[in-house]
């Protein structure tokens, strides 16, 4: 493991809130991991979304991170981590879940609280089923065992193809609309969503900071889809946050959600969709509350 660097908010200088990039080994691929807080604190690992990076956590962690040690990977193909080589195998929930064991392991973490994100909650299942010890709570942001189909295909049509673009400034238009549903508050925030979401290309332009070809194996596989295994057989406590305006977890899959978990915690959270950034104080305060559980 090597450290790459350290870097602390000016108006946080807590030591807990300096923030380290660390380049770990996972199941043959080097994966790049924000670190925050102290290890041998109780420890949460935060998974992204699909087309997502590890930076999307960096809001809540920073003020989580004096009592708790939070790993942040990026996983395979996003961000600053490698790029799979067998892709239709690789680029799959079961492998990241593989990895994160892994990623566990190396940071002699024997249980964890686990924070996922849409995609990020799809791998803590996988985790959860295979390995049930080590996951003491989850927390499903705005995912299921169940997606609605509607919004499948919405998401289909935005990660499917390979927009090159001249500007950040032109990255950040597109993202306001693609990720209107994160309901992000401030330009600021827009602006480093914009930054940390792209890749300068070779011909000096730029695409979004992820291997395509994860979009094109998530295009195949996601109608196949079905959770509700892996969902019925949770064995520790649950809590969904569910979007207000979600299309992808609407109420009715919600509701089929508590029928089958009537002790399931369900949070709506409002001027949202899919899915809640954890940026807002009312957010991060339900993140907390969630912790102590």
């Amino acid at each position: 493991m090597s450290d790459i660097v350290a870097t602390q908010d000016a108006q946080t200088p807590t030591p807990g809130r300096v923030v380290r990039d660390v380049f770990v080994n996972l199941c043959g691929y080097e994966t790049r991991i924000r670190q925050w807080g102290t290890p041998g604190k109780p420890a949460i690992i935060m998974v992204h979304g699909l087309a997502r990076l590890s930076t999307d956590f960096d809001i809540v962690a920073r003020q989580l991170a004096d009592d708790y040690f939070i790993l942040c990977p990026d996983i395979l193909g996003r961000g600053y981590s490698a790029w799979a080589q067998n892709p239709d195998q690789e680029y799959v929930p079961g492998f990241y879940a593989a990895q994160l064991m892994e990623m566990l392991d190396h940071f002699n973490i024997d249980q964890c609280s686990w924070i996922g994100t849409s995609m990020g909650g799809i791998v803590g299942l996988v985790v959860a089923d295979v390995a049930p010890k080590r996951i003491s709570r989850i927390l499903l942001n705005d995912i299921g065992p169940e997606l609605a189909q509607d919004a499948v295909d919405r998401i289909k049509s935005y990660v499917g193809g390979t927009p090159e673009f001249t500007s950040i400034a032109e990255i950040d238009a597109i993202l306001r609309t693609i990720y209107a549903p994160f309901g992000l508050e401030n330009d600021a925030e827009w602006a480093e969503l914009a930054l940390n979401s792209t890749r300068r290309l070779p011909n000096g332009k730029y695409a979004m900071h992820y291997d395509p070809r994860v979009m094109a194996v998530f295009r195949d596989q996601i109608d196949d889809y079905d959770g509700w295994d892996m969902f019925n057989r949770l064995s520790c406590p649950v809590t969904l946050f569910s979007g207000a305006q979600s299309d992808l977890v609407p109420g009715t899959i919600v509701k089929k959600m508590q029928n089958a978990r009537p002790d399931m915690a369900v949070l709506s959270l409002e001027n949202c969709g899919h899915a809640p950034y954890l940026n807002t104080k009312a957010q991060v305060n339900s993140v907390k509350i969630f912790l102590k559980s």
